[in-house]
């Protein structure tokens, strides 16, 4: 029980803005972390819909609710995942062998071509949630949960990098099966609530979230030999942008 709880407020205190708590990032602790960071995309999803429900009353214009909606995930997540989109970018912006692209994502100093592609990045984002319909952020927000499980499923499933340090997070046996299920499980009931409010747009989101698991997986594997923390959080903020894409271009051509 204790490692359970030590696993939920290490989750929070990573990969959340709430306080940080004075736990050991050791394997111990971390055992039952990835079953837990769902969870946070559950308050950054049930944040945005009730800003949803009350920026039509406040804004007259649709500027401050795209910026919100660009930028709040990744502040409720203290950057944690952006973090990972920088280092990812910045390496494979270097077009250095595996070894060193590897080295760049422990490097703290960002290279000016991922600052650039993060403006880039953030531009996308509002300009996609700046026409976004205020339905669309209802069924988005269940998004934000499934990005976070398949972070999980990743680094469970996936092959890892031989300089990857998220291989603390995965569990032996059983129990690694258990948490892989326990991801899918989080995709299957949060896809379904998409699909359940609005089946066109709920599946255009899911088809936007495969091509984001097959563009980065591939990425992970082909340019740094494995499944990497990094290049696990630059999947979830690829699938960040591609998810409101794909909602967006569903409502202007079929509805």
């Amino acid at each position: 029980m204790k490692q359970i709880r030590n696993s939920f407020l290490l989750a929070f205190s990573l990969y959340s803005i709430s306080p940080k708590a004075k736990i050991e990032r050791s394997q111990e602790n971390s055992k039952y972390i990835l079953v837990f960071i769902p969870l946070i995309g559950a308050v950054i999803g049930l944040i945005l819909s009730q800003w949803a429900v009350g920026y039509p009353y406040l804004c007259n214009y649709q500027i401050l609710p795209a910026v919100v909606g660009a930028v709040l995930p990744s502040m409720l997540s203290a950057g944690s995942h952006l973090d990972g989109f920088f280092r990812t970018v910045d390496a494979l912006c270097s077009h250095q062998p595996i070894e060193r692209r590897l080295e760049i994502l422990e490097d703290s100093h960002g290279g000016y071509f991922a600052i650039i592609v993060c403006v880039w990045y953030f531009m996308l984002a509002i300009g996609v949630w700046s026409e976004m319909p205020v339905n669309g952020i209802f069924i988005l927000a269940f998004g934000f949960v499934i990005s976070r499980a398949l972070y999980g499923f990743s680094i469970l499933s996936s092959r890892h990098a031989k300089e990857s340090k998220c291989s603390i997070y995965v569990p032996e046996g059983r129990l690694k099966t258990t948490e892989m299920i326990i991801m899918l499980g989080y995709v299957v009931v949060c896809g379904a609530g998409m699909i359940w409010m609005n089946s066109g747009v709920g599946f255009a989101i899911l088809i936007g979230v495969g091509i984001s698991y097959l563009i980065s997986s591939y990425i992970a594997r082909r340019y740094f030999g494995g499944v990497t923390e990094d290049t696990a959080g630059f999947f979830v903020q690829i699938c960040e942008v591609l998810m409101p894409l794909a909602a967006l271009i569903a409502y202007k051509q079929w509805w």
